[in-house]
């Protein structure tokens, strides 16, 4: 599946920069902001990036935001605002390109890789944490939720809380995962694989000892079931969320790192202070990037890097102006989303979407973890892909040695078989599609490899010995 024969058929060039992008994430942090600036030096040389500047609407904010930020930090003398304001143009613009080229096959495709990779980032987690429990003689296993922040696990990504932040995000990832299975008696080992992602990225959160992540997950997960409008499952799992919740509440001891949550809440409200001092002198521009870090022993504030809050740091960094500038992109952003679920369009995707907002919403509420190189693309990245379904997929051959094609006119011709699917159930769809020579030209070879399933949203998932995934909707092809 990931061979470069591969890469090169079911992808275009730019569309392998991305899957790159995607890879860098499990790299430390410099490095991976040096392999997207490098791609999007090489993208911007090839014209590409100007492309998605001009397809995108209200674009050019970046830019005016970049300049706006990096002037600013200038003025204030935050010389690390000013090599961030600079850093987020390619930064931001590679965002802009990921959205321009993003396509269904290659989403299911990133998908699929950073679920399999968050498995990568937990086994190097996991190393990382015997070696701690090493440096304190303890040369066997043993859970133990460690305080200082020397002792907590953050596998690639410098500091537990982003680690936790990304496993957030690979938990909401392969949930979105399991909502598209469509029949899980047909991909039950899919629904497995999935399930084993999640209990061991939940695991890894244990051992980062981040509490509010405990929060936006099942925030998450509650959000992204009631867009997707799994309504009975979302009772459940609230049920489930609240007895946990009324277990904690009797038993506030089994919470982790409860002993200090005291200190912790007096340290954030003293940052928190200090943040809104500094709006209050400076509300119409900030004094750029990382404006705490740089002002925090001018007003007597606690030493940390930002203001360890999504709703207090965006306007002590970049103040109202800052803000209006990028407005209209997002307000353009929410619209499109929006417009997708009110037509039921992809709504596990929005879903998706929406989780991904809810885990920096309900996280932000404690700590800024969001703005951090690998957090920040991730997120960007998933949010800007709703309009993925507009984009066509690269024709492609899906066996070489079969020589399978499946395009548009293929799929119109399965659609026989719809009808026959709600009426009669899946195994029966499946022999009308087994039984048409209009789906594939399989050359007088018979071929065991291709299996067919229709999601509950009624997209037509059409797999390759369980590797390859193709989505297409029924309704938009039908009409």
């Amino acid at each position: 599946m990931f061979g470069l024969d591969y890469m090169r058929s079911h992808f275009t060039r730019g569309q392998r920069y991305i899957i790159v992008s995607i890879l860098s994430l499990f790299l430390p942090f410099t490095m991976c902001f040096a392999v997207l600036l490098f791609l999007t030096v090489r993208l911007l040389l090839k014209g590409e990036i100007q492309k998605a500047y001009k397809n995108i609407p209200y674009s050019y904010c970046f830019i005016l935001f970049s300049i706006l930020t990096t002037i600013v930090s200038l003025f204030y003398k935050n010389y690390l605002g000013v090599i961030i304001g600079i850093g987020f143009l390619p930064f931001f613009s590679f965002i802009l390109y990921v959205r321009d080229n993003m396509s269904p096959r290659l989403f299911e495709l990133i998908t699929t890789l950073l679920t399999a990779l968050s498995l990568f980032a937990a086994f190097y987690g996991f190393i990382e944490y015997i070696e701690i429990l090493n440096k304190i003689d303890i040369n066997t296993f043993e859970l133990i939720i460690f305080n200082r922040p020397k002792q907590r696990i953050n596998s690639f990504y410098f500091n537990a809380n982003y680690y936790a932040m990304m496993i957030e995000f690979f938990i909401a990832i392969a949930f979105y995962k399991i909502i598209t299975l469509g029949d899980l008696r047909v991909r039950f080992k899919r629904f497995i694989y999935y399930v084993i992602v999640i209990l061991t990225n939940m695991f890894m959160l244990v051992l980062t000892a981040c509490r509010t992540a405990w929060l936006a997950i099942p925030a998450c997960i509650l959000i992204m079931l009631i867009v997707s409008k799994h309504y009975k499952t979302c009772l459940s799992i609230g049920v489930v969320t609240l007895f946990i919740v009324i277990y904690f509440i009797i038993h506030p001891s089994a919470f982790p790192r409860v002993d200090n949550i005291v200190a912790y809440f007096l340290r954030r409200k003293w940052i928190w202070q200090t943040a809104i001092a500094c709006i209050k002198d400076h509300p119409l521009f900030g004094e750029g990037p990382l404006t705490y870090y740089h002002i925090y022993a001018q007003y007597g504030g606690h030493a940390t890097q930002h203001a360890h809050s999504v709703y207090l740091d965006p306007l002590l960094s970049f103040g109202i102006v800052g803000i209006l500038t990028v407005i209209p992109y997002i307000f353009s952003h929410i619209k499109g989303v929006f417009k997708k679920i009110t037509s039921r369009t992809n709504l596990p995707l929005m879903a998706l979407i929406l989780g991904f907002v809810t885990i920096v919403l309900v996280h932000g509420t404690m700590d800024y973890t969001v703005f951090f190189v690998q957090t920040a693309f991730l997120f960007l990245t998933i949010i800007n892909c709703f309009e993925e379904d507009e984009h066509t997929d690269k024709p492609i051959v899906l066996s070489s040695s079969h020589n399978i094609v499946i395009n548009n006119d293929h799929i119109k011709n399965i659609y026989i078989g719809f009808k026959a699917f709600n009426e009669k159930g899946s195994d029966y769809f499946r022999e009308i599609l087994e039984d048409t020579d209009q789906l594939l030209d399989h050359k007088g070879e018979i071929y065991d490899g291709l299996h067919i399933d229709l999601s509950y949203d009624n997209n037509l998932l059409i797999y390759l010995d369980d590797t390859d995934i193709h989505r297409f909707n029924v309704y938009d092809l039908f009409n």
